[in-house]
C-alpha cells in the first residue's frame, strides 16, 4: 500500500491560535530530520466509531476551510478522493479489479456528504474488500509458488504499472503470476550477484559474500513477505485504518498535506527534537517500496556516501542478523527496524534509485550514530586559479542547509548558532584574503529557515525586499525584506543548484538571481516546492469532545512562496542563468511531478531595484557551452544521460532468467560507468572536501568565474 506520510522535520506543531504569518513560516519552512524516527511500541485500546466520526468531520472541514486551495468539499473532490484511495491502497493497481471499482462507484459523488456526517463506512469496506483480496492472493501465492515456475520461458512483465489500467476479474489471476515470477526473479538475482563468481574486486567479492545473510530461499522469502503484509493488514485498528482515507482526502488539496495516526504522528514528533540515532534519511513510501527522499548532511548515511536519494530499501539486516523483508510493510515498521543503538551496524538491502527497475539489489552497511550538528555548518575554501597570468582566489562555500538555534535566537543567546552568522564570518576571512569571486553550492540544500534565507541574502545586497508570501487567510501578499544596509561582498557571486535544492535554497537563489546580484549556475530546475505547511494537534481541538483515543495530527498547506520579481517559486522552482548537464536530467525529480501539486502562478511584483548581467552572462554561457563542447568528460556525460534514459523509459522487464542476468550485465556497465565519473573515494578527494576534481559541475563553475574575472580585468 502507499504510505500516506514521510517522515521529515520540515513543520512545527502549533497552537490552534492566530499567529503572525511569518512566525509560522520561519517555523515550518522544510528542513529535514537528522535522523530516523522510531515507531511506538504502545497499542492503545481499538477506537470506537464516535471517534472515527468526529475526527474524519473535523479533518474534512480543516481541509477545506484552512488549507491553501480552500476547495469545498463537493461533488467533483468526492470524485478525486475515491480514486485517490483506490490507488494509495493499491497503487499498484493489482489487488482491486475494475469490477471491484465499479460495484462502489455508487458512492463515488457520496464520500464528501460522508464526510461531513462523520460516515466513514464506506472508506472501511473499500479496506475490508482489499484483505480479502489479499487473501486470495495469498492463497493463489502459495499455490504457485509451489508449482514453480519456467524462467527458460520467453516472457516480459510491466513492472510500472502508475498508468496502467487496473485488472479484470477475468485476467487479475495471470498479472498475479507475472508479479510472482517478477518477485522471485529480482530475489533470484539478488542472490545470484551475491555469489557472482566473475567479480574480480576481491574485496567487492568478499564484501558481497559477507552481506550474503539470507538463511532462506527466494521462495520462502516471497511467502514470508506476503504472510506477514496480510498480519499487518489484518491488526491495524480502526484509527490506523482511518489514516489511508483521511490522508488521501489530504493530499487531494497537495502533495505535502496529510493525516497522521497517533503512531505516527510520535514518530514525527520525535524527528522534531533531534534526538535520534539512526542513519540520518529522510524516508518515505512509494508504491510498496520504502524510498529514501533525502539524505542528512553530517549523518552517517551521508559520511558513508553509497545511499542517494530515490534508492529504495527492501530488507534490513541488524548486524549479521539474517535480513527482513521490509517490503509493503508500513513506514513506521520500517523505521523501528532502521533505527538502534549508537554504533551498532544496520545493512541495507538497497535497489538504486538511478538505476530504475532495472536495478539489482546490493547491500549498504551502515554504523549508526547521532547527526553532528557541526557537520551540517557551512564549510569554506579558497582555490587559487589563473587569470592573464594573474593569481586569482575563488572562494567556495557549501552550504547544506539554512540552520538556526531557533531556541538560542528567541531566548536572545548572544552568538547563537545560525548559517547567516557563519557564512557573514566565512566573508570576513575571504575579505581578508582577498578573495576574487565567490561561489555558494546550493546543490544538496533542502532548505531551512526563512529567516535565515532572508538575512543571508541579505549579505550580498545593501537592503530591500527578499520574498513575498501569500496565505490561505490573507490574499494580499506579505513582503518580507533584509533591512541591513550593510553588503558584506560586492564582487562576482556564483550559485549552484540542483533538482535537490529546495524552498529556503530557492528563495536565496530566486532574490539573488532577480537583483542580478549573481549568476545562477546548475541542472534545469531547482526542486519546485514553493509552500508552506503547518501541523495541528488534534487533540487540542477536540478536547472537548470527549474522545477515548488521540485523534493525530493534521499536516496542511498554509502559505505559498513567490519571487519578488512576483513569480512563484511553486513547480518550475528557479531556472538557472547557465544550465549545466547532468545525471538527473533523465530522472523526473521535483514538485511538478508530484500528483496534485499546487499550480505555478504570478502576483504583483515587488519594489526593488535590479542589475542587469544578461550581457555577461550571455558571454560566459557561450563561453562555456564551447568550452563543455570540446570536453571529453562532458562529452562522456552527454553520451551517459542519452544511455541512462533509455534505460529508465524502459517499463518492461524479461521474466526469462538468462535474459533478466545479460540486461543486468549490460546495464551494470552502464552504471559503472556513472559511478566512475561520479567517485567519491579518490584519492584527489580526500584533499579537499569541498572543491573535489570528479565534481563537473563545480569544476566548469570555477571555469566560468575565471572567465567572469577575465572579462573583468579587461574592463
Amino acid at each position: 500500500m502507499k504510505s500516506p506520510n514521510s517522515y521529515t522535520c520540515g513543520q512545527k506543531r502549533l497552537k490552534p491560535v492566530r499567529i503572525h504569518i511569518l512566525t509560522l513560516i520561519i517555523i515550518s519552512i522544510a528542513v529535514f530530520s537528522p535522523g530516523i524516527v522510531q515507531a511506538s511500541q504502545s497499542q492503545p485500546s481499538e477506537n470506537s466509531n464516535f471517534d472515527m466520526g468526529i475526527i474524519a468531520r473535523v479533518t474534512a472541514n480543516i481541509l477545506s476551510t484552512k488549507q491553501f486551495r480552500k476547495h469545498p468539499l463537493d461533488d467533483e473532490l468526492s470524485k478525486q478522493l475515491f480514486k485517490e484511495y483506490f490507488n494509495m491502497l493499491d497503487p499498484g493497481k493489482i489487488y482491486f479489479t475494475k469490477e471491484d471499482v465499479k460495484s462502489f462507484e455508487p458512492y463515488k459523488t457520496d464520500l464528501d456528504d460522508e464526510l461531513l456526517s462523520g460516515d466513514i463506512s464506506v472508506a472501511f469496506r473499500i479496506y475490508d474488500l482489499l484483505i480479502k483480496r489479499m487473501e486470495e492472493y495469498q492463497k493463489f501465492a502459495n499455490s504457485t509458488i509451489e508449482k514453480g515456475f519456467d524462467y527458460t520461458k520467453n516472457e516480459s512483465y510491466t513492472y510500472d504499472r502508475k498508468k496502467a489500467e487496473r485488472p479484470t476479474k477475468e485476467n487479475q489471476k495471470e498479472l498475479w503470476r507475472k508479479q510472482l515470477k517478477y518477485d522471485l526473479l529480482s530475489l533470484k538475482m539478488l542472490d545470484k550477484t551475491i555469489s557472482d563468481e566473475k567479480i574480480k574486486d576481491k574485496k567487492e567479492a568478499e564484501k558481497r559474500k559477507v552481506a550474503n545473510l539470507w538463511k532462506k530461499t527466494p521462495e520462502q522469502r516471497l511467502k514470508k513477505r506476503i504472510d506477514t503484509l496480510m498480519i499487518t493488514l489484518k491488526k491495524r485498528r480502526n484509527i490506523d485504518r482511518l489514516q489511508f482515507f483521511l490522508a488521501a482526502l489530504a493530499q487531494i488539496y497537495d502533495p505535502h498535506s496529510t493525516y497522521m495516526a497517533p503512531k505516527i504522528a510520535e514518530n514525527f514528533d520525535i524527528s522534531m527534537k533531534n534526538s535520534l540515532v539512526g542513519i540520518g534519511a529522510v524516508l518515505t513510501i512509494d508504491d510498496g517500496y520504502t524510498k529514501i527522499v533525502s539524505i542528512i548532511k553530517g549523518g552517517p548515511a551521508e559520511k558513508d556516501g553509497h545511499l542517494e536519494p530515490e534508492d529504495r530499501i527492501i530488507a534490513v539486516a541488524q548486524g549479521n542478523n539474517e535480513p527482513v523483508d521490509i517490503i509493503d510493510m508500513p513506514l513506521d515498521d520500517v523505521v523501528h527496524l532502521i533505527r538502534g543503538k549508537k554504533d551498532t551496524i544496520v545493512k541495507l538491502h538497497v535497489m538504486k534509485g538511478r538505476n530504475g527497475g532495472h536495478s539489482i539489489p546490493e547491500i549498504i552497511t551502515i554504523k549508526r550514530d547521532k547527526v553532528e550538528l557541526k557537520d551540517q555548518d557551512a564549510q569554506e575554501e579558497i582555490c587559487t586559479v589563473e587569470v592573464d597570468g594573474m593569481s586569482k582566489k575563488i572562494g567556495i562555500i557549501n552550504l547544506p542547509s539554512f540552520y538556526i538555534n531557533f531556541k538560542d535566537a528567541s531566548n536572545h543567546v548572544p552568538n547563537y548558532k545560525s548559517c547567516t552568522r557563519d557564512i557573514k564570518t566565512i566573508l570576513g576571512k575571504f575579505t581578508r584574503e582577498s578573495v576574487d569571486g565567490v561561489i555558494i553550492d546550493l546543490r544538496y540544500n533542502g532548505g531551512g529557515s526563512l529567516r535565515e534565507a532572508i538575512l543571508l541574502t541579505g549579505l550580498f545586497i545593501e537592503n530591500g525586499p527578499i520574498v513575498q508570501v501569500k496565505s490561505a487567510e490573507n490574499n494580499i501578499p506579505q513582503v518580507e525584506s533584509d533591512f541591513d544596509k550593510k553588503c558584506y561582498y560586492s564582487g562576482p557571486l556564483i550559485v549552484l543548484t540542483s533538482k535537490f535544492s529546495a524552498s529556503a535554497a530557492e528563495i536565496f537563489a530566486a532574490a539573488i538571481q532577480d537583483y542580478g546580484r549573481g549568476i545562477i549556475i546548475g541542472e534545469a530546475h531547482t526542486h519546485g516546492k514553493g509552500t508552506v505547511q503547518t501541523i495541528l494537534e488534534l487533540n487540542k481541538l477536540l478536547k472537548h469532545f470527549g474522545l477515548k483515543s488521540d485523534p493525530g495530527n493534521l499536516k496542511i498547506t498554509i502559505a505559498k512562496f513567490y519571487r519578488i520579481n512576483g513569480e512563484s517559486t511553486q513547480m518550475k522552482g528557479v531556472e538557472p542563468d547557465i544550465v549545466i548537464p547532468s545525471l538527473t536530467d533523465a530522472r523526473e525529480l521535483g514538485e511538478k511531478y508530484l500528483d496534485h501539486a499546487l499550480p505555478w502562478d504570478t502576483i504583483k511584483p515587488a519594489h526593488y531595484s535590479r542589475t542587469d548581467l544578461t550581457g555577461i552572462t550571455n558571454k560566459l554561457n557561450k563561453l562555456s557551452k564551447k568550452r563543455r563542447a570540446e570536453d571529453p568528460k562532458f562529452q562522456e556525460l552527454k553520451k551517459m544521460i542519452v544511455m541512462y534514459k533509455n534505460i529508465l523509459n524502459r517499463k518492461t522487464i524479461s521474466l526469462n532468467e538468462a535474459e533478466r542476468w545479460e540486461e543486468y550485465q549490460e546495464d551494470k556497465k552502464i552504471f559503472d560507468k556513472q559511478d566512475a565519473m561520479l567517485n567519491k573515494n579518490t584519492k584527489d578527494d580526500e584533499k579537499s572536501k569541498i572543491n573535489k576534481p570528479n565534481d563537473l559541475t563545480l569544476q566548469e563553475s570555477i571555469r566560468i568565474m575565471q572567465d567572469w574575472l577575465k572579462e573583468k580585468n579587461s574592463k
